[in-house]
């Protein structure tokens, strides 16, 4: 379960963050995930609320967002969005196609005192 060391590198992340702002308290968080980056979101909100976090964190509200991915189709042009890796255009159902993002895990936003 990789889900688990991408928690632990989050909190690490968050905890720096708020060290070099002078926070003390991490309200909430939003992520971004995309649907081709093969993290399971509900591991890793279970990963959240079970892993030892630091004082600053101990209130910090996990939001998770997925985001899909843009392709573009090869056969016919056509632009689409993608949630899974088998997907094809909805248009001529080619599969070839070029893909951008989807396979991202990004801090969106982050809510602190």
């Amino acid at each position: 379960m990789h889900e688990l060391s991408l928690c632990r590198s989050l909190i690490a992340t968050l905890e720096r963050e708020a060290d070099a702002r002078g926070l003390t308290h991490i309200l909430g968080v939003e992520l971004g995930i995309g649907c081709l980056c093969c993290v399971e979101p509900e591991a890793l909100r279970f990963a959240f609320e079970t892993v030892a976090k630091p004082a600053c964190l101990e209130a910090c509200a996990l939001t998770i967002r997925r985001q899909p991915a843009r392709a573009r189709c090869l056969a016919c042009g056509r632009h689409y969005e993608v949630y899974r890796w088998l997907d094809a255009c909805p248009a001529c159902a080619g599969e070839a196609r070029d893909l951008a993002g989807g396979d991202e895990l990004i801090i969106e936003q982050m809510e602190a005192r």
